[in-house]
């Protein structure tokens, strides 16, 4: 590979071979326009193009600077890095990747995933893969499998659905109507992507299937149309695309400032399920029981103790103990530590909260104690988790 001297003293020439046309590639633009923006600004090449979109011809004898691509077709990016170009990935997951590629951690999402359902009290699962060989979708399946085996739970029923734009639809929805009847019931249903989340709700309402009652389904990406035009609202997964175009750039620019950065996969943690109508159920036999979960749930973990969760609940504190880690698989006290992690978690990504502000709202007296709480659960200070995935 011919070696290029390093970008120091004039604006960086950067192609974006990104789709505009998937939540997932306006994402990472966003992710990478925000890394450029604080870092001096590039002069960037991206244009409207879908997901599997050749690339530009000029590229062949382009002599910019880097690229960053989510082309399927690698050909014109393998020849610009002969010539010296630095190029980074955001697509085609193998084990021995050409460039330096940046993907959320799958087994991170089916692990969330799986603990949403089990959380609730789901107890049978389903699983909708896609058609293809696709590195990411075999390790996040893998890891639903594994998780699931790991808490004691059956192996979900799998299932392979295609949302290519081909497909007979109506064809399609009379099948998974079939299926989705023969399920036993109450089931948690993960799906790889929104598009198919939004086919099983719809095969759900044409069979008479209550949501989330008999089946509650959860999907990735959270891209807000797909879930918002869900009927109901579809629960997705937040991927944290943008940090993955923040990571990609910043690994770029470094590159092109000189600096090696190793040809494998690097993987980002993503969000959290943001819940909505379709997974937002309870499916605990035990009326007593639910109304605890859902009383430590709303309140956040604020101001909440076991002896508070047992007389909402109607129960001995002992009682509500051994019923907690029947259901739910852990004690109600871990269900309230579980709980406000979760709320500082949300609360140091999505606002600009003092950690005295945060302690105070998730029921921690000192930000000291807040501080040693959240470093034991995370391996990360709360300023270091703010950084590295803000």
């Amino acid at each position: 590979m011919a070696r290029r001297p390093p970008v120091l003293s004039r604006t960086p020439h950067v192609a974006l071979l990104i789709e505009t046309s998937k939540f997932y590639g306006r994402e990472s633009l966003l992710g990478i326009s925000t890394y450029a923006r604080l870092h001096g600004g590039w002069s960037i090449y991206a244009v409207e193009r879908g997901q599997n979109d050749p690339d530009p011809g000029w590229l062949a004898n382009w002599k910019g600077d880097g690229i960053i691509t989510r082309s399927f077709d690698l050909k014109l990016c393998r020849r610009a890095q002969k010539r010296g170009i630095p190029v980074v990935s955001l697509r085609h997951l193998v084990p021995k990747p050409e460039f330096p590629s940046f993907f959320p951690d799958q087994v991170a999402i089916a692990n969330r995933v799986a603990r949403h359902f089990i959380e609730r009290g789901v107890r049978r699962f389903a699983y909708m893969t896609i058609p293809g060989d696709r590195g990411w979708e075999e390790i996040r399946r893998a890891a639903f499998v594994q998780v699931l085996q790991k808490e004691g739970m059956p192996a979900p029923a799998i299932r392979l659905l295609s949302t290519e734009a081909g497909m007979n639809w109506e064809h399609q929805e009379g099948e998974l109507v079939t299926w989705l009847r023969q399920l036993p019931k109450p089931v948690g249903i993960m799906t790889s992507h929104d598009a198919q989340g939004l086919l099983v709700l719809d095969a759900c309402r044409r069979a008479g299937i209550r949501v989330p009652d008999d089946v509650a389904v959860v999907s990735v990406d959270n891209d807000p149309v797909l879930c918002e035009i869900s009927a109901p609202p579809l629960s997705s997964l937040d991927q944290n695309v943008q940090k993955i175009g923040f990571e990609a750039a910043a690994a770029l620019d470094r590159m092109m400032r000189g600096e090696a950065c190793a040809a494998k996969n690097y993987f980002i943690e993503p969000g959290d399920v943001v819940t909505r109508q379709s997974s937002d159920v309870l499916m605990v036999d035990d009326p007593g029981l639910a109304k605890a979960i859902r009383f430590v749930r709303e309140a956040g973990g604020k101001g909440i103790g076991v002896n508070d969760m047992a007389r909402v609940a109607g129960m001995s504190r002992r009682a509500l103990e051994m019923k907690f880690v029947k259901v739910i698989g852990r004690t109600p006290l871990e269900e309230i530590q579980e709980i406000r992690y979760r709320r500082t978690r949300h609360l140091l990504l999505e606002t600009n909260y003092t950690l005295p502000q945060i302690a105070e709202l998730v029921g921690i007296q000192y930000h000291e104690y807040l501080v040693r709480f959240f470093k034991k659960r995370s391996g990360m200070t709360p300023g270091e988790f703010r950084r590295r995935m803000g």
